[in-house]
């Protein structure tokens, strides 16, 4: 059992980042302790998984701060394009030249390197972080290395860490082939909702607020909490929101009006950080003249039904969605759904494998009932129900009285 009472802050600090920034819960300490076990056992490879990427991070380079001075480590912070910039990283971590030198000659230094540290009983390990956004080819290159070092038992750890569609790379091509490397994959779970309020307290104390009673609504951190699912960068990205919102208001107090108007604003700036216009976004109280819904169906789940009333419908892998699509082919921010007095248009937000309807690829397309939304795995269908429209006016009406501070 996890005990939400045990804290603990990293004092290695990069630029830009403070000890709230680090906040680290005892499932993060354990997370440690297990990558130490791993190492001492000598597996080729090791899978660490967590929800937002400061707390991998940071556990990350803890671990790597605990190794042995004898131990070459490369560090592999952001995805690479290709196999050659990967293996050309690797080979400049490890104190070598690589300018120009084509994936052969890499990988051939790469082994001689390996043969080296052999011999004089040295361990290696490469540390690949976002491994979820990793190319094809570079995930290959992975399979490749593990392999050879369950054959030759070189002292090569791969360390790969990254958020949940990690978890989907593991069960297909071509880490399926080594996943069985890793053991049982390591964890690093949300926060609690007391590990969410002590991490709010934190920040409050070191930003000389006062005390996180007097900055906080009895009511507002376990709806930040919610909102967030616990995911540490979400819960970090909405305490901010929430301070400029109380600054712009002149307000003292964090209530659970402001955290959800502070959600709100988040959401729109989301989008028009993705180019929607922003005269087709509806304000939180208008009320939209066509009453519809969304059958959701996401493999592995069961059918989900979404009455549309007004504003946004984000779709995305990160959490903060409304539709949460848990694929590593969904951008973080995918599709939007904006309902207004036309009706229902879908947008895609840029997202890198794109949106379509009933087949076909769209940008922006005004839905007509009965059309299909496919986002990676996720079928969305759009229904209009002239059923609806009766008690449509009152739905709206409770729930503008739900969203009132």
């Amino acid at each position: 059992m996890r005990n939400p009472q045990h804290f603990t802050t990293l004092p290695d600090l990069g630029a830009g980042e403070t000890r709230s920034s680090v906040f680290l819960t005892q499932c993060h300490r354990n997370a440690l302790d297990r990558l130490d076990i791993a190492f001492n056992e000598r597996r080729p490879l090791t899978i660490l998984v967590g929800e937002g990427r400061s707390a991998s991070r940071f556990v990350v380079r803890k671990f790597l701060s605990r190794l042995d001075p004898s131990v070459a480590v490369v560090r592999i912070p952001v995805p690479c394009v290709n196999a050659t910039e990967f293996m050309g990283k690797i080979i400049a971590g490890v104190g070598l030249q690589p300018k120009d030198m084509k994936l052969a000659d890499l990988d051939s230094i790469f082994s001689m390197f390996l043969s080296f540290q052999k011999a004089h009983r040295h361990r290696t390990i490469i540390c690949v972080e976002e491994a979820e956004d990793c190319d094809w080819w570079v995930l290959d290159k992975i399979r490749e290395l593990v392999e050879a070092e369950g054959e030759g038992s070189f002292g090569l750890t791969v360390l790969l860490s990254g958020q949940s569609g990690l978890k989907d790379l593991l069960t297909q091509r071509p880490l399926k082939s080594v996943a069985g490397f890793a053991g049982k994959r390591i964890s690093l779970l949300p926060f609690t909702l007391p590990e969410t309020r002590e991490y709010l307290r934190r920040r409050v104390d070191a930003e000389g607020v006062g005390s996180v009673d007097a900055a906080f609504d009895y009511h507002a951190i376990p709806l930040i909490h919610e909102l967030c699912a616990g995911v540490p960068d979400a819960v970090s990205e909405l305490y901010r929101q929430c301070r400029r919102q109380a600054a712009e208001e002149g307000a003292s107090l964090i209530s659970k009006g402001l955290v959800k108007r502070a959600y709100e604003l988040q959401r729109e700036l989301t989008v028009q950080d993705y180019g929607e216009d922003e005269t087709e976004t509806l304000s939180i109280t208008e009320v939209s003249a066509r009453p519809g819904r969304l059958i959701v169906q996401l493999k592995g789940h069961e059918v989900r039904e979404i009455a549309l009333r007004r504003g946004n419908i984000l779709i995305g892998r990160s959490r903060l969605c409304d539709i949460v699509v848990d694929s590593r082919i969904v951008s973080r921010h995918h599709a939007l759904i904006s309902y207004g007095p036309k009706g229902a248009t879908i947008i895609d937000l840029g997202s890198t494998n794109g949106t379509t309807v009933d087949g076909y690829p769209v940008k922006e397309h005004l839905l007509s009932a009965g059309e299909t939304i496919e986002v990676g795995d996720c079928t969305i269908e759009y229904i209009y129900d002239d059923a609806l429209h009766g008690t449509f006016r009152d739905a709206e009406l409770l729930a503008e009285i739900e969203l009132s501070p």
